[in-house]
């Protein structure tokens, strides 16, 4: 992989984990381990990167499966039931 590319892909898995980090504080418990799951494959790519060990074809697989999990921890952070503060009013 050229320079410029892994550096691409080194930022991208990066802001990846940090947004998977940032998720992983609000997510309900039914969906944690998914999330846990993505930040292993993310941290795996990072090393494989590091080291210059990544395949581009499966680099490429690898980054759509984790992108379809973050999708689906976004929608279920989305869709997820909020519960409303006990004795004290609704937020607005």
């Amino acid at each position: 992989m050229a320079d410029d590319s892994q550096r691409a892909c080194l930022l991208r898995l990066q802001e990846m984990d940090a947004a998977l980090a940032r998720m992983e504080l609000e997510l309900p418990e039914d969906i944690r381990a998914v999330g846990a799951d993505a930040r292993r494959r993310v941290a795996l790519w990072l090393d494989r990167l590091a080291v210059g060990a990544a395949d581009l074809g499966q680099f490429s697989e690898a980054m759509r499966e984790i992108s379809g999990l973050m999708d689906a921890l976004a929608a279920r952070l989305l869709l997820a039931p909020w519960e409303r503060p006990r004795g004290g009013p609704l937020a607005s």
